[in-house]
């Protein structure tokens, strides 16, 4: 069993009961390394099941950071529609109000079809 299992499996038989989610437990700010915490003040069996358990919970917050950094780079990276291209945007536009009307939408060949039963004078 590697490292990484066997920090699982001990957060599972030690942990869990009260910390459902190891990603919520991830950070630890309590003026000492995780290690000792575990090891010391907080229900670890021994010192190397505090040392599984602190690195398995080290690897899953490095884990975490990462996908972080990469989706705050994606969205560095991606920009907003708009500012794409803004001269093919505009150039999109003024194709669109230059396109020639349907009938429908143009009052004066409406009002001949009216007029004219649809037959061309």
């Amino acid at each position: 069993m590697g490292a990484q299992e066997r920090g699982k499996a001990l957060y599972a038989a030690q942990c869990e009961t009260c910390h459902k989610s190891p990603q919520a437990v991830t950070t630890f700010d309590g003026g000492l390394d995780l290690k000792t915490f575990l090891g010391e003040l907080h229900h670890a069996d021994t010192p190397e099941s505090a040392a599984s358990i602190a690195a398995y919970l080290k690897e899953l917050e490095q884990a975490a950071q990462s996908r972080a950094d990469e989706t705050a780079k994606k969205r560095r990276r991606t920009k907003p529609r708009s500012e794409a291209n803004p001269s093919q945007l505009a150039l999109g536009r003024s194709s669109r109000a230059n396109a020639p009307a349907s009938t429908e939408d143009d009052p004066l060949k409406r009002t001949m079809k009216m007029l004219f039963g649809g037959a061309n004078p």
